[in-house]
């Protein structure tokens, strides 16, 4: 029995008893290249239509260029260029034929007398101290005279509208705390504006130091005028601590207030940070100082149970002191706070809180009034100091050299007099000194070598003053005013916050 041909395309078409060829009864479709053909016609319509387009526009064109008369040529100033605008809209004739030398001449000339007309008179804006009577300077780092201060009701109206117009300020009570931490900034900010020399940092030489028990060369001048500025910070913190700190509400709880700052690169962070404190400490205040924040994360931190925002108002300030990533904003916000507040934990954005242990970190920070919650480094402060730095803070490098850097969580300060003369004000001068804290050519990208003791060629900025501070001050050995906790741990990536609302 003989099969003959396969009834699908799918099985075997062999025929039983006599070779057969295998594609014989197979049906091929036959292909015809029609999309190709689709193309070729869809090109052609293409460059039909794009050749008649252009010829239309080459004959506007020509005829919308033909020479204008005199009449219509370039009026002088604004005015005439208004006019000229006008009468080129009623003829729908958007191109005319200008001579460039002309309109360069004649543009150039309009922009002197704008410039002219709306240059800035004055160096410093006056803000008249209302409760004091004293005038209070605020730099806007031009290089023109002094402007005549305006009317003390003025400016305190215009104070007024500067806080309520940012914060929202829930009570008065709020609004006199917000417009006392912009006094202390303003006074500050005041000091660097009678006192700072930013040329005379960038011409020290900075010493090659690559053995720490070579000698720097410390400008008396330099340190003299360092001296008096940090004189001055005191002054003017002791004077508004006396307005400050006794504001209604504060100091009703043994625990000092939890104080951080948020940019909107940390406010993620600080919500983090926000919504442990309210889990551990669900009574407890959390002050969050405004970096630069804009109206919709301000208005959301605001929103969160026990959370107080405050302003840091880096218009008062120069630039160094404006850019984030120098770190001179940390301790004039610490010390601001601690003017106003007295006891205070500062804590570092990228940490949040994970214990109750806090009450007996409290009770240690109160002798010598100072704790600082971290932990130590494989490598030195030695290492990690810019140069110049030295030429304002007075220490042996030799046990730089020796003992390890701390890196900084948290602090727990509270504002004793020995703090301030002995941290604090040495810590703001630094702050508001830009050759100090932030030297030319500082970097926080380190080159360590097998030892982490020699130089990296790398500034930890405040950190840096702050393990140089202590270590003058208390000795090399940091049992007494460091503490390694579990109260402060890194905040994982992995984790989400959801912060209590308690303002919507």
């Amino acid at each position: 029995m003989i099969r003959r041909k396969a009834k699908e395309y799918g099985v075997s078409s062999l025929e039983l008893g006599d070779a057969s060829n295998v594609f014989k009864h197979v049906p091929i479709k036959r292909r015809i290249p029609m999309k190709a053909v689709k193309y070729l016609i869809l090109i052609l319509l293409g460059f039909i239509l794009h050749s008649g387009y252009r010829f239309i526009m080459k004959s506007n064109s020509e005829r919308e260029m033909e020479p204008v008369s005199s009449g219509d040529k370039i009026k002088d100033g604004v005015a005439g260029m208004q006019e000229n605008r006008i009468e080129e809209e009623e003829e729908d004739n958007p191109f005319e034929e200008w001579r460039e030398d002309d309109v360069k001449d004649k543009l150039n000339n309009h922009a002197k007398k704008v410039f002219e007309k709306q240059k800035i008179p004055s160096k410093v804006e006056k803000i008249v101290d209302h409760d004091n009577g004293k005038n209070l300077n605020i730099p806007n780092h031009n290089n023109a005279p002094k402007k005549p201060s305006e009317s003390n009701i003025q400016n305190k109206q215009m104070k007024d509208d500067a806080v309520d117009l940012k914060f929202n300020p829930k009570n008065d009570v709020e609004k006199k705390d917000l417009k006392n931490e912009m006094e202390i900034e303003n006074q500050i900010a005041k000091l660097i504006d009678d006192t700072q020399d930013t040329a005379k940092g960038n011409d020290m030489l900075a010493e090659e130091y690559t053995d720490p028990e070579k000698p720097i060369h410390r400008d008396p001048k330099v340190q003299a005028e360092f001296q008096q500025k940090a004189d001055q910070i005191v002054r003017v913190v002791k004077h508004n601590v006396q307005n400050v700190i006794l504001s209604e509400g504060h100091h009703s709880h043994e625990i000092p207030v939890f104080v951080t700052a948020a940019s909107q690169q940390t406010i993620s962070q600080v919500e983090h940070l926000v919504s442990s404190i309210q889990y551990f400490y669900p009574h407890e205040n959390i002050y969050v100082f405004d970096l630069d924040l804009n109206d919709q994360q301000r208005k959301k931190l605001s929103s969160l149970c026990n959370v107080h925002m405050r302003g840091f108002w880096f218009n008062l300030f120069p630039k160094f002191i404006q850019d984030l990533t120098n770190f001179h904003w940390r301790p004039l916000i610490i010390q601001t706070a601690l003017a106003e507040f007295g006891h205070i934990t500062w804590i570092n954005p990228g940490f949040r809180v994970s214990s109750t242990a806090f009450s007996e970190l409290v009770h240690r920070s109160e002798d010598p009034g100072v704790l600082l919650i971290g932990q130590s480094a494989d490598y030195t402060t030695h290492a990690v100091t810019h140069p110049k730095m030295y030429k304002y803070l007075t220490v042996d490098r030799t046990d730089l050299y020796k003992f390890p850097h701390i890196e900084m969580r948290a602090l727990i300060l509270h504002n004793t007099d020995e703090v301030m003369n002995n941290f604090m004000k040495i810590l703001t001068a630094c702050a508001v000194e830009q050759n100090c804290l932030s030297p030319f050519g500082a970097s926080p990208d380190c080159t360590f070598d097998v030892t982490g003791r020699e130089y990296a060629n790398c500034h930890r900025f405040d950190e840096s003053a702050v393990n140089i501070i202590l270590k003058n001050w208390l000795g090399h050995k940091p049992s007494s005013y460091m503490i390694k906790s579990t109260f402060l741990q890194p905040i994982n990536r992995f984790d989400r916050a959801h912060p209590n609302i308690c303002n919507k």
